[in-house]
């Protein structure tokens, strides 16, 4: 029997976008299959639709403008009681910041862990194995930036601090190890470029990404430049994962869950000693 071919094209094109949608809308980028895995990967995380709906930018403007204007402008520490200490401060902003995440971005987050319904353990693996590098390179760039003692970090000196401020400074070194990263993998990473990159080629945007999540850590030029070791991996862990702010967090938090508990080990044995 004769086909319509006008019929026979809707038909391809219609099979062609269920095969092609995800939960949340078209995919973006197919993450790179593992050594070992079959060609055919995983679907990448349906985190990222194939352009901003309005609802999207909305919710991106409810988070975004006042997380980029804390963070490049500074932490309003007079909206606070004076009695606060600058931990307490840390931890209510923090929180607040985690709260807005969860509550309009979790449709997007929690499914994103699907890139890891294959070979998870190898995948885990993975970022051990490229968080070794990492560490070695940024303590290498800070020691020929600042010389054989470089400064402690204004960030680990924040812990440092928290930890002598009773049960609150406890709170925030676990924002720190696990809230803090959520909410920068949510801007910087599944906005500014799972987002923008409809807009803009992903290098390009990734690029904007990095730079400005090593200038978010900057306290002295030098900053920069330690920083972009772990921001470059940060982004290219999100990038050939498919995009997947899951994967991308794990390591964020692999990193500052190290760094925290480094720093708990180190001033026991110092106390110790």
């Amino acid at each position: 029997m004769a086909t319509d071919p006008n019929t026979q094209h809707l038909s391809e094109a219609a099979d062609s976008s269920v095969t092609n949608a995800g939960p949340q809308g078209p995919v973006s980028a197919a993450p790179l299959p593992l050594p070992g895995e079959p060609g055919s990967s995983e679907a990448a995380p349906a985190s990222s639709p194939a352009r901003p709906t309005r609802a999207d930018l909305v919710r991106i403007a409810i988070f975004g403008i006042p997380y980029a204007a804390f963070f490049l402008v500074g932490v309003p520490t007079w909206l606070f009681p004076k009695s606060w200490s600058l931990t307490a401060i840390n931890l209510a902003v923090d929180t607040v910041f985690l709260i807005i995440v969860l509550a309009l971005f979790s449709r997007e987050f929690f499914p994103a862990f699907t890139y890891l319904r294959t070979h998870p353990f190898l995948k885990i693996l993975l970022l051990f194995g490229l968080w070794i590098p990492v560490v070695i390179v940024q303590a290498a760039t800070r020691i020929a930036l600042y010389g054989l003692n470089p400064p402690i970090p204004e960030n680990q000196q924040a812990v440092i601090n928290a930890i002598f401020d009773g049960g609150t400074g406890l709170v925030f070194c676990f924002f720190v190890a696990i809230g803090v990263p959520m909410v920068e993998e949510i801007f910087y990473r599944h906005i500014l470029i799972g987002k923008f990159s409809v807009y803009a080629p992903t290098w390009l945007v990734a690029s904007i990404s990095a730079a400005l999540f090593a200038y978010m850590h900057c306290h002295q030029w030098q900053d920069f430049f330690s920083y972009l070791p772990i921001t470059i991996v940060l982004t290219l862990v999100y990038v050939f994962s498919g995009k997947s702010v899951a994967y991308s967090l794990l390591f964020h938090a692999l990193n500052n869950t190290i760094m925290v508990g480094l720093i708990f080990a180190i001033l026991g044995a110092l106390q110790n000693a």
